[in-house]
């Protein structure tokens, strides 16, 4: 009786939702990105919650980063990771003409997981979508047999070590290879209604786009061709296959930067069902309001767990429940798997008491907070604590750079910062010194250009004074709002019952994680400043009113003092690591999992590795610029490691270890 009970209540509010929509189409997604993993007991619980709370649609075909693949055999050439975990249409349906490079084995495998996520929607009535990027890059084999398939060369050239090269929608006998993949897809998996396609990142390429990374390019024979119909007959080949295959399908392109005339153009010829930038010319919208929890690798607090701002997800969630005009955009919703307690919390919240505007959303806050602290006094806290993260997670979207829009997971996971020693000369370190982190980098540069943390993602960044000293600060202020809503939660879980304290505690130790990730990017950044002008001789005098002749070397002194820092902050880290009551930071659970996405199963010990690096070399400071050496500076300095030939490291290198000579290039044989 009491299975039934629930089952009719779930279904109560499964017609509550849909009335709510009013004709609208829902899309949940599990945010994941490309740290994706797939754990099937998970999948589950995500698609029946989805199910009940009103869901029409499911994103389906991320799969789980791996290596050892034709399509990213390793970390030698990372480019290929940006879209190692999505569903590439000759990845995972090649037509016979392509079986000879791209493995049946391997496309089969990759089908097993969509068919283990399309199963889920099928038992619940539900239909999918698929996110991907197309024309996605093929193996250069393809290209040797057939020359004229070769499309647009679309790598970003920092981070690759080869030319990849999409093929060209402008050949007939390339469209026919999507409409065969798209048969084969609508054919197999008939409930995935809905695609759509990045075109010009991630391994993807249109030729002649002006928005391509190598810059336009493309077969010289089609460089005239009026760019709308490139678009539109791709398209339609999409929509062609699937619908031999009996189904229909609606199909979006999409690509930033895309010149408006490519996009009016195009859209003047699409035929319904069809979208180029999420519009056609019929005046059909492939996108609409979103609400979204975060999670995964494009959440700015990534690898950080459950780091989230729930009156931002109240807020979408009344936009995606509010439709009194009935009109037919598709909406969605979406949230990381460390979040779905508190998404469904949340989603409660709004059903029960729907409505619109800024006083009703403050309500909703209210309401949402005093359900997970159980009283109006604590509620206020805990709202006054999400702000303070709200803000902090603001701040640190501020932190951008060219080439990259999100700081935590670029530098800590990507470029390993998190798990990396702060040591004065990074490039004489040795390769067990290195080894935890190395193999990982998200780079294809030089040893040399590696040891300098302002290289991320294959470029320069957080150089010049200016640039330091606005990142020190924006992040300062963060980890203080970070700490601030670390001390509420904390206190809050000393007054609740205990199931709300174990959850309390949880989002402390999660927020405090935050916050360490925060300092060991702001450290990292002054540290690398502190190398860069340690170049310059930095003496004065002895800030005390001793009476000696003390002169100090302040290069010592800044260097020590920011390593000192994360020191201590790396020690605060591995202490909420150990006492946290369940996982605060995203990590590998085993070897296979760990990626540039993704930090190593060995966490822990990475982390304790760093620290017993950073003291090994703790007197390099001493060696390098002896702080109370006693100085006569008349006539001529005293020897230092600065302008003594003795006290070099090794001829060719100054005395940070940094080569004056230019290092050869990088090689790589590209195989057929």
């Amino acid at each position: 009786m009491a299975a039934r009970s629930r089952a009719v209540k779930r279904a109560a509010g499964t017609d509550k939702a849909r009335a709510r929509l009013n004709g609208r189409e829902l899309v949940f997604s599990l945010s994941q990105g490309q740290a994706n993993r797939f754990d099937v007991t998970q999948w589950r619980r995500f698609v029946a919650m989805a199910a009940e709370f009103g869901a029409t649609h499911i994103e389906v075909g991320w799969l789980p980063f791996r290596y050892g693949t034709w399509f990213l055999p390793d970390n030698r050439d990372p480019y290929a990771s940006w879209c190692n975990c999505g569903l590439g249409l000759f990845r995972a349906f090649p037509p016979p003409a392509l079986r000879e490079w791209v493995p049946l084995t391997e496309a089969r495998a990759v089908q097993a997981i969509l068919r283990a996520q399309v199963a889920e929607l099928r038992r619940h009535g539900l239909k999918g979508v698929v996110n991907g990027c197309e024309p996605l890059w093929l193996p250069e084999g393809v290209y040797h047999a057939h020359p004229h398939w070769r499309g647009a060369q679309c790598e970003l050239g920092r981070i690759a070590r080869r030319p990849y090269f999409a093929p060209s929608i402008d050949e007939p006998e390339v469209l026919e290879l999507y409409r065969q993949a798209m048969h084969q897809l609508a054919a197999g998996f008939p409930e995935i209604d809905q695609l759509s396609f990045m075109a010009n990142d991630s391994g993807s390429g249109l030729s002649w786009a002006p928005c391509i990374y190598p810059g336009m390019n493309g077969p010289a024979r089609w460089r005239t061709r009026d760019p709308g119909e490139r678009l539109a007959h791709w398209l339609e080949a999409l929509q062609d296959g699937a619908a031999e295959a009996g189904a229909k399908v609606r199909v979006n392109a999409w690509s930033s930067g895309l010149p408006s005339a490519w996009v009016a153009a195009t859209r003047a010829r699409l035929r319904p069902g069809l979208f180029l930038n999420w519009g056609n010319h019929q005046g059909e919208s492939f996108a609409g309001a979103t609400a979204s929890l975060g999670g995964g690798l494009w959440d700015p607090a990534y690898p950080a767990l459950g780091v989230a701002d729930p009156p931002g997800f109240l807020n979408g969630l009344q936009q995606v429940f509010n439709n009194p005009a009935a009109d037919r955009n598709r909406v969605s919703i979406s949230f990381g798997p460390d979040r779905l307690e508190l998404a469904r919390a949340a989603l409660e919240t709004v059903l029960a008491n729907p409505g619109a505007g800024t006083v009703h959303a403050a309500r909703l806050q209210m309401q949402l907070a005093e359900r997970l602290t159980g009283s109006p006094e604590a509620a206020e806290r805990l709202a006054g604590a999400w702000e303070n993260v709200r803000l902090a997670l603001h701040a640190m979207r501020q932190v951008t750079q060219k080439g990259f829009s999100i700081v935590l997971p670029w530098t800590c996971v990507s470029m390993r910062w998190l798990i990396r020693p702060l040591v004065p000369r990074p490039q004489l370190l040795t390769a067990d010194e290195t080894a935890r982190w190395r193999p990982w980098l998200f780079s294809v540069n030089s040893e040399a250009e590696n040891a300098d943390f302002g290289t991320v993602l294959g470029k320069t960044v957080f150089k010049g004074e200016a640039v330091v000293w606005m990142t020190r600060w924006t992040l300062h202020g963060a980890i203080a709002r970070l700490h601030a809503a670390q001390a509420t939660l904390r206190q809050l879980a000393d007054s609740a019952d205990p199931a709300r304290a174990a959850e309390l505690k949880l989002g402390a130790a999660r927020i405090g994680a935050c916050a360490c990730l925060a300092a060991t990017v702001k450290n990292t950044v002054m540290y690398q400043y502190a190398l860069d002008t340690a170049r310059h001789p930095q003496y004065g005098p002895n800030m005390m009113d001793y009476d000696d002749n003390i002169i100090y070397d302040q290069r010592a002194l800044a260097l020590r003092k920011i390593a000192r820092e994360e020191l201590d902050n790396t020690a605060e880290l591995l202490a909420l690591l150990r006492e946290s009551p369940g996982p605060i930071l995203e990590h590998a659970r085993h070897d296979a999992e760990q990626s540039v996405f993704m930090l190593g199963p060995e966490l822990l010990a990475d982390l304790e590795d760093k620290l017993a690096v950073m003291m090994n070399h703790w007197q390099d400071y001493e060696r390098l610029f002896p702080t109370t050496r006693m100085r006569d500076f008349e006539p001529d300095p005293e020897p230092s490691a600065v302008n003594d030939p003795a006290l070099q490291v090794d001829p060719g290198f100054d005395v940070l270890g940094n080569p004056q000579a230019t290092l050869e290039p990088d090689t790589l044989d590209i195989p057929f």
